[in-house]
This record gives C-alpha cells, structure tokens and sequence, in this order.
C-alpha cells in the first residue's frame, strides 16, 4: 500500500510536532554530506538487575492502586491536595516500595531495542511505583516524618537515576523523565517544609548536585540509541528493491512486516533501474543530522532553541521538495491515473536516495522537542538547589548571598542565565521556558501542560 498505515502514522506525527512551527527557510543543501565521523556506540553500564525481585511486587501494587478512587500520579505534586489513602491499601503500598528498593550497584536491565515494535512491558508498574513512593513521602512529611520522606525520596531519585541509564532510545527517554519527575516532585513537598531538619536538606542538595549532566547525558544516550536501535534497525530490513511500490510497503510498516507488491491489477509505478535505497548515504544523512544536539549536549544543558528549526527542519522541507509527487503518493490516496504516475515516476528517478530520504521525512525525531522535555525536569532539578539552599539558609535570599551553598547560580535550561526568583511575599523561583521570555513566573499549579513559565513555590 502506498499509504502509511497506523505505526508509520504515529512516527510521522511525532516527527512534525517538532517540524510544526520550527521550519525555517530550505536554505541546506538538498544531500546532506557524510564528513562527521560516525556515532560512539552507546556506552554499556554494568548492573545487577532489580527487575527479578522487584516484578514480584507488581501485582500487589497493582491492587492497591486499583482501589484507589482517585489516580496516584495526580497526587504527586507538592501543589496538589494530600489524598487519604486507606490504611490497608497504605500497608500495601508500604511494603511494596520497601520491597523496590537499589543498592549501589544495582539497577535495570531491559529487554534491548530491536525495533520500533519493542515491547516495553516494565514502563507502567515502574512509573506507578514511583508515583506510589512520592505520594507516601508526601503523606510522611505531613506527619512529620521526615526521616522516612527523605528515604522514599531518596529511593525515587536512585529509580529515576537508574531509568534514565539503563535503555537507549526516545520511548525509553520519555518513561524515564516521567519516573525522575515525580522523584523531584518528593524534594519538592520536602523544600516546602518549613519544619524540614537542615541536615536533611543540605543531603539532599548534595544529591541533587550531583545530578547536574544527568538530563544532558540522558538525552545523548536517548538519541544515540534512537538512531542505532530503531532507525537503523529500520533502514537495514527495508527491500533492496526496484520497485518504489514495494519500498514504500517496507516504510509503511517500519520493516515490521513483509514487504508486499500491490495487488493484482491495481496500477503502480513499476520497476526501475534508479537507485532507492542508498543505505550508507541514509545513515551518514541521520548522523550529519544528529551531531549538532550531541555537541549541544556535549557542552551544557542549556536548549539550543532554533537549532532543529536551523538544521533538521531545513533539512527536511528540501527533502519533501526533492521528492515532490512521490511524497504525495506516499502519504496520501489519490487516484493512480497514467499522467500522474508518470510524474511520480519521474520523481523517483529524478531523486537521489528516494527511499533514504522519505524514511528520514517520517523517522527523524522532533529533537528540540525531545529535549525541552527532558530540560523541563532539569529546570526543576535546577530550582529545587535553590528552594533547598533557601530552606537551609532560613529564609529566601538573592543567589549571590547563597554562594557558600550555591557556588554557582541555579542556571536555567531554557536561557543563557540563571533562574528567575522572587523573594518577597509569594517566594518562588522559576524558569522563563518554551518562549524564553520572563512573564514574571505567575505560574500554573502543578507546572501542569504549557504554561509561558515553569515555576517551583517555596
């Protein structure tokens, strides 16, 4: 079919959210060159699997939360009201995550990519976990136990740290984001607490310290493994085939599936002697496209804002160009006449790396987009130093009178500064985010969808 079916759709959508609005004008080259040296391999962690002993535990967290009237993962934000979990569902929950615990040395080791139809089996009941663990943390700072808080936190920050490095890819990425998320959520309620011991928060200041390239390194891994794990895995099952028709049934599918000629009597483009598929220009293509995130990242957490719009995006709208009606012919269902198939074909061969090129129009991923994700979490990494550092000072301070705590201002992904604060009598600190722009941190409870900036209240 020349139609993309279900999976390339959603590939496809994924790619022009970061294409939607990003798209500067096709100034790049219509060949992208392959100079850059090909990708390091992903570096391999050696770790002792939790996921043995601790799937034992997943069916009665499943339970418990079952029972709940309310979704656990609404609850994590220190903004957001403290439930009131039942005392036998809270036993439950209790033994569970002491259950889930890392141990130095311990971590995750999943099933590794293969593909875009890799299972990840493991993603729900471990973001349910740690939503279990902040919601209990929270539940034990407002009971004053802060000893247990800071254990539950603690542990919710290792899960987080652990997700983050044990799989390669974008799926992996965003699973993993969430479970750190709601790990910093728990520092969060703690920071709030004005009965916080300073001890616990100066701990727990160091930890988050120490945490400062997680999220840049965290993304690199993502996006080598993205390339090395599904892209490529994709590219090399795609048909070294003559005809466009049977290629475009090999993309329709993300290699997934056979690749099937039309059938019988149904007017195609026929075979050519063109070259489609050229698969070392394919990947030196992705590599040239990858390279400037990785030294982005390679340099410092900030976004990069507009690089996608500068490269990829560019990149891209040459590639739609180039392939003119066979692009058209790939993604939409109009009717095969003669002259129109004539012009596809001719578009075909008029192409260098057709295939190459239409693999990567509904496969590149909306990187920018990726990372402002993974840097929201850091922003919040960022601003939670500072709450704590105010916490452990005793009231909110400017950043230059936090320097034996703070050696360096909280910096702010999503700008070349530092975050925003405000100390008078709605203290807060915040990030200025998507736009860049500083509204002035209003904020939006819970920092829930969009809001013009990310803001983290004392």
């Amino acid at each position: 079919m020349r139609r993309l079916n279900r999976p390339l759709r959603f590939v496809c959508t994924l790619g022009l959210l970061g294409l939607a609005g990003c798209v500067a004008p096709p100034t790049a080259p219509s060949s992208v060159s392959s100079a850059s040296a090909p990708l390091p391999p992903p570096t391999a962690v050696a770790v002792t699997d939790v996921l043995p002993r601790w799937r034992v535990f997943f069916p009665a967290l499943n339970e418990a939360l079952a029972s709940l009237d309310f979704s656990v993962i609404t609850a994590e934000s220190a903004e957001a009201p403290l439930p009131v979990l039942p005392v036998e569902t809270r036993a439950a929950l209790e033994r569970v995550v002491n259950g889930c615990t890392l141990a130095a040395g311990e971590g995750f080791e999943f099933a590794r990519i293969h593909g875009p139809e890799t299972p990840f089996p493991e993603h729900q009941p471990l973001r349910m976990l740690a939503a279990a663990r902040t919601v209990l943390a929270r539940v034990a700072i407002a009971e004053g136990d802060f000893a247990r808080a800071e254990d539950l936190v603690a542990q919710g920050l290792a899960q987080g740290r652990a997700s983050l490095a044990a799989q390669e890819g974008i799926l992996p990425l965003i699973h993993a984001v969430s479970i750190w998320e709601s790990a910093l959520d728990g520092v969060h309620a703690l920071a709030r607490s004005p009965a916080l011991p300073p001890a616990t928060a100066r701990r727990l200041l160091a930890v988050l310290q120490g945490d400062a390239t997680l999220a840049q390194n965290a993304c690199a891994r993502a996006f080598r493994g993205e390339y090395t794990f599904v892209y490529r895995v994709v590219a090399e099952r795609l048909p070294q085939a003559d005809d466009p028709d049977l290629l475009l049934s090999g993309i329709s599918s993300l290699g997934m599936d056979t690749p099937a000629p039309l059938p019988a009597g149904v007017p195609g483009l026929g075979p050519t002697k063109h070259l489609l598929l050229d698969l070392p220009a394919t990947f030196a293509a992705y590599e040239a496209d990858l390279a400037p995130y990785l030294n982005s990242l390679a340099r410092s957490s900030r976004l990069p804002r507009g690089l996608f719009g500068r490269t990829t995006a560019s990149v891209l709208t040459v590639y739609q160009a180039e392939l003119g009606s066979f692009y058209r012919y790939a993604t939409s269902d109009d009717p095969p006449l003669p002259e129109y198939l004539a012009s596809v074909r001719n578009a075909v061969e008029a192409t260098a790396n057709p295939g190459g090129k239409l693999l990567a129009c509904f496969m590149t991923p909306p990187w920018e987009v990726l990372m402002s994700t993974t840097l929201r979490r850091e922003a919040q990494r960022s601003a939670l130093c500072g709450l704590l550092a105010w916490r452990i000072h005793g009231r909110p301070a400017p950043w230059s009178e936090l320097t034996d705590l703070l050696p360096l201002p909280p910096a702010d992904p999503f700008s070349d500064g530092a975050l925003k604060f405000e100390t008078g009598g709605d203290p807060r600190v915040w990030s200025v985010y998507q736009d860049g722009n500083d509204d002035g941190g209003p904020g939006i409870e819970g920092n829930v969808g969009q809001p013009l900036d990310l803001v983290w209240r004392f």
